[in-house]
């Protein structure tokens, strides 16, 4: 019997309000809104699964032909209810019986060795029918694109990597300088992982920007000499113009007789410097 005292433990459901104001601050973790997802199915598979129960809990000391799924169950485990309401299934197996009807009916798999018989039941599984069809437009559509979202570096690795090959097929670059293009690609998208970084701080502020570039260029900054007793304002303008650029080994960042339009700083690995050939410094 349902008593008001059970009736207000029903109040604890509103909990699931504070869940559903984090799920935002975690949405952009694809792999985390995947277990939100499945786990919001499986919670409504057991409501469902409750209500499944209840329906034939109620109709079966009522009706005259046991022809409801509480008695098929009861039939096919050899379980059977004595004429006062006693015995039958284990309680146990009447919850996983009615979840695994729910979850069935939810997935349109439908295997029909649990089925509806009276008009109770057959009247909640096509309401059970139309949850779940709109279950699949709104959780597992999306996920897909959950799953593509977390390849979206791989993918975007793989249509950039086409772009270069197009490019060095068209203009028939030859073979030594295309290695050279390819593993300054694959060299950059290590550290880069195809962040433009340029691109990004422009859609912020130029004071925004100037706490990003400290940021970034924070070792550079603290460890060369040439800055020492800068003052602060020196140093953020000087933030601003650093372009962080990546050479793959062996490639020359300044040929004999080039027109120097940029000082370089070395924020990691090394670099030779050649005169014929010969190696008169490691920096």
């Amino acid at each position: 019997t349902t008593t008001l005292i059970g009736l207000l433990k029903t109040a604890r459901l509103l909990r699931l309000v504070r869940v559903a104001r984090k799920i935002d601050r975690y949405s952009e973790y694809g792999a985390a809104v995947l277990v939100l997802l499945m786990a919001t199915f499986a919670l409504i598979a057991h409501w469902l699964a409750c209500i499944w129960y209840a329906i034939g809990n109620a109709e079966r000391p009522i009706l005259k032909a046991k022809i409801g799924w509480l008695d098929s169950l009861a039939s096919d485990s050899q379980e059977y209810y004595f004429p006062n309401g006693t015995g039958g299934p284990s309680i146990k197996s009447r919850y996983v019986t009615a979840l695994y009807f729910t979850f069935t009916s939810l997935t349109s798999v439908g295997f029909g060795n649990v089925a509806p018989n009276t008009d109770a039941e057959k009247i909640f599984t096509i309401c059970v029918m139309l949850v779940g069809s709109l279950m699949y437009a709104s959780i597992f559509g999306n996920v897909s694109a959950i799953i593509q979202r977390l390849y979206s570096g791989t993918a975007r690795y793989h249509t950039q990597m086409l772009r270069v090959r197009e490019f060095i097929r068209f203009h028939q670059i030859p073979n030594p300088l295309r290695q050279r293009l390819q593993e300054y690609f694959q060299h950059a998208w290590t550290y880069t992982n195809g962040i433009d970084m340029n691109s990004v701080l422009k859609g912020f502020p130029e004071c925004l920007q100037a706490d990003i570039c400290l940021h970034l260029n924070r070792n550079l900054l603290t460890n060369c000499s040439a800055f020492e007793g800068a003052s602060p304002g020196c140093l953020r303008a000087l933030s601003l113009k650093f372009k962080t650029t990546h050479a793959p080994p062996g490639d020359t960042l300044v040929h004999k007789g080039d027109v120097l339009t940029s000082l370089y700083f070395i924020a990691r690995g090394s670099i030779e410097i050649l005169k014929d050939d010969v190696v008169m410094a490691i920096l």
